[in-house]
């Protein structure tokens, strides 16, 4: 098999290429212009120029493929140009689809934990959850959401569609880096590192990417596979970072949720003097109270999807942070 990886230079992608180089496929991986290749390197893959929002670069893409693996998408707590992220991550989706069903294409979408998230304190999500983040007014999750449903409707209309929807991947490789990756980072540079009072479902990085190919291989037209391991408290997660850092001693505190919504519009406001990305938005902070909490053990069972320790996805996570020099720009 031939594969197509949309967003194959991203945080997720550069895995998938590899596990399906590993299982003996070719990747095309495709890229955009002047996008860099830090996460393909060394990989016997096949490049091609283009974005999921120019039809005419996908027509090219898909020409001599046998199926796709679409997981380019724009994940950011916060944009400037939130258009651009429902352009990519809806319509780059709506594009995807409709040239995949002309070719008769099986296509592994990657939706998110966004899409299934938010259930409650004390809730864990399911396959079969209700959007709920839309009330948050979270721009990716909305868009998620919305791209989601496209993949669903395909599947329904006949089209060989399967979705994967990760929780929140850890390890190497998190060249953007994500939120998550971020808050790895500030524990090395905070000496009193703070959090959200929130619970996430995490998983390996690695372990999402062959539930991809599994559910590739096993699944079927309109399966959903929601991918992920261990329910974590932030603060937590936080402080196994830091023991793997070393600073065990430094201090961890849960922002207490009225705290973090305060915390989250200063620091939104704050962008327009710094012009930096906010590690906390408003939008954020609601996330924070319903939580992402999952139950992954349909997919655990059907994908016999690894749950890597996330100790070990942490400590690879750094180690790669630290190769690539991301950890001397946050010391």
């Amino acid at each position: 098999m031939k594969a197509l990886v949309t967003g194959a230079g991203g945080f997720v992608g550069n895995h998938v290429a590899r596990v399906l180089l590993e299982a003996g496929h070719e990747v095309l991986a495709l890229l955009l212009p002047r996008e860099p290749r830090t996460n393909l390197e060394g990989l016997d893959v096949e490049i091609a120029i283009g974005d999921v929002t120019d039809r005419a670069s996908l027509v090219s893409a898909m020409r001599d493929v046998d199926a796709v693996f679409h997981l380019a998408a724009i994940y950011a707590l916060w944009l400037r140009d939130t258009e651009r992220m429902w352009r990519v991550n809806v319509d780059g989706t709506r594009n995807v689809l409709e040239l995949a069903r002309e070719r008769g294409l099986r296509v592994v979408h990657t939706s998110s934990i966004a899409r299934f998230g938010g259930q409650g304190r004390g809730a864990r999500a399911t396959e079969a959850s209700p959007f709920r983040l839309g009330l948050t007014g979270d721009p990716y999750s909305i868009s998620k959401n919305a791209a989601h449903e496209l993949a669903v409707r395909a599947a329904e209309a006949g089209d060989d569609v399967v979705i994967a929807a990760p929780c929140g991947p850890i390890g190497p490789g998190d060249v953007a880096p994500t939120p998550t990756g971020k808050l790895l980072l500030a524990c090395l540079s905070m000496p009193v590192v703070t959090v959200t009072d929130s619970t996430t479902n995490f998983i390996d990085v690695r372990d999402v990417a062959l539930g991809h190919l599994r559910a590739y291989e096993r699944g079927r037209a309109g399966d959903v596979f929601l991918l992920g391991h261990r329910d974590l408290r932030l603060g937590e997660l936080a402080r196994i970072a830091l023991r793997t850092l070393g600073h065990a001693h430094r201090p961890v505190i849960e922002v207490p949720r009225s705290l973090a919504h305060a915390a989250g519009h200063a620091a939104v406001a704050m962008t327009s003097i710094t012009g930096r990305t906010p590690l906390l938005t408003p939008a954020a902070a609601r996330i924070a109270d319903v939580g992402l909490a999952a139950d992954a053990s349909h997919a655990i069972a059907a994908l016999e999807l690894p749950c890597t320790p996330i100790e070990t996805s942490i400590a690879d996570a750094m180690t790669w942070f630290d190769a690539h020099g991301y950890m001397r720009r946050a010391a």
